[in-house]
């Protein structure tokens, strides 16, 4: 991360870990920005720093330890320094803060998933220890207007569209992490997409925990395909990415402007969670087998190719030999080009903590490891059915296999998740748009080169 220049006498040095999913990413860019507007400097090490903020997750078990782990490796560096701080914010903090209080007496702050403007009052000595303030339909959403500075490279950036959750997933503790949907309104994430063009973005991925709930709460009710009409009409921005749609919210409206526009990009998201019927209806997902298979055969009918990504989860309560066999037959289908898999985690507050019917979690992560090691077998072959096809890549940068090669990502890749495209044999600028001939395939990334 680039140290900016301190503007104030009693400018702070601030260190940031940030922990979790590209909606926290957000959430950690505008507390970067916090840092800046206010004449702080960003460094690069703990060492060096007089301020250390995590940013956390606490979405399941694992992403809690990861979080705690991770405090207590700052706390360490702390210790180690004089007149250092603490900041712990995020979604750790405002499911658990008085517990993280209690056991943690070396974090000098705490900030909740709302509180990122609350890094102020941190930063300029005036903060009570406990800054989580509650959830609720008036919770803090930020706009165009709010301070962000985007970390990484500055040609793909994540855009939220809306906080929160209304949906009642069994499984699921983000609403009491995040608290209800708050949609931003259309003028104002036109705004922020036409700054991020601005200053050098030509990918827009659009994140939400409901994209296709988007506006519902709102009272001119606006929806993500007028959204979407708008931010096509930026100059310059060549591909809108879409992360998070709910299966039952997926229309036909949305899925020909996928297929259609050229500035949205053939790819969405769909966690899926399951296909077995009877799973769902306890996962209290709102949907059946049905309602996938139908929606997946509309993405499958478009003229043009639409790259689905899912995440399933296996183990939760209930689920029998045979409702994952229903689930491992619908992936060696085929109908999945990129697959998470998750086991189920108990998480206190959740429905699904109480049900019967637990899976033993070892035969869960036997179930999880099925599932990718067939997906794995399907994505490579499907890769290297690309041999020898001219593709369109978004230039990333110099390749970490080598610096004599590029990384880059086709349409169907999303930053981070999906695997990349190495070029070789050309140079090209990070956030330039290249023609390559696919090469070589692996199941993950596929080798290109410049050369036609």
């Amino acid at each position: 991360m680039t140290a900016t220049t301190p503007q104030n006498p009693t400018a702070k040095k601030v260190y940031f870990v940030s922990l979790g999913c590209p909606k926290n990413q957000v959430d950690t860019e505008i507390m970067l920005g916090v840092v800046r507007q206010q004449g702080h400097q960003l460094v690069d090490t703990a060492e060096e720093a007089d301020t250390l903020v995590v940013n956390t997750c606490g979405f399941i078990e694992e992403a809690k330890q990861e979080s705690v782990e991770t405090i207590l490796e700052l706390a360490q560096a702390k210790a180690a320094g004089q007149g250092k701080r603490l900041v712990v914010a995020g979604c750790l903090s405002q499911r658990y803060p008085d517990e993280l209080a209690k056991e943690m007496p070396e974090v000098d702050n705490f900030l909740g998933s709302a509180d990122m403007l609350g890094l102020a009052q941190v930063l300029s000595g005036g903060a009570q220890r406990m800054g989580v303030t509650p959830l609720s339909r008036r919770a803090y959403l930020y706009d165009h207007n709010t301070p962000r500075q985007v970390s990484g490279r500055t040609h793909s950036a994540y855009v939220k569209i809306a906080e929160g959750c209304d949906r009642p997933c069994a499984f699921c503790i983000i609403p009491k992490l995040r608290g209800p949907q708050r949609s931003r309104s259309i003028a104002s994430i036109a705004a922020e997409a036409e700054a991020l063009v601005a200053s050098g973005a030509r990918e827009l991925c659009l994140i939400a925990q409901d994209l296709t709930t988007y506006g519902s709460d709102l009272d001119d009710r606006p929806d993500l395909e007028r959204l979407l009409d708008r931010l096509c009409q930026v100059p310059e921005l060549r591909w809108i990415r879409l992360h998070y749609a709910f299966p039952t919210t997926v229309t036909d409206g949305l899925i020909r402007q996928i297929a259609s526009e050229p500035k949205i990009a053939t790819y969405i998201d769909v966690p899926l969670q399951h296909i077995d019927s009877e799973v769902l209806k306890r996962m209290r997902r709102g949907y059946t087998e049905k309602v996938v298979r139908g929606m997946v055969e509309r993405l499958r009918a478009q003229s043009k190719y639409i790259y689905l990504r899912t995440t399933m989860l296996v183990g939760h309560p209930g689920e029998s030999e045979a409702a994952f066999q229903r689930l491992y037959d619908f992936i060696e289908e085929g109908h999945v080009d990129h697959l998470g898999v998750f086991p189920w985690s108990r998480e206190d507050g959740t429905p699904s903590a109480l049900l019967p019917g637990r899976v033993d979690p070892e035969l869960a992560e036997e179930r999880r490891l099925a599932l990718m090691e067939l997906q794995e077998e399907l994505r490579l072959a499907r890769q290297e059915a690309l041999i020898g096809e001219e593709i369109e890549v978004l230039v990333e940068g110099v390749s970490d296999e080598s610096e004599f090669l590029l990384d880059g990502r086709h349409e169907g890749q999303a930053p981070g998740i999906d695997g990349k495209v190495i070029l070789t044999d050309g140079s090209a600028e990070p956030g330039s748009f290249v023609r390559a001939r696919v090469t070589q395939a692996e199941a993950v990334d596929l080798v290109a080169s410049l050369e036609l």
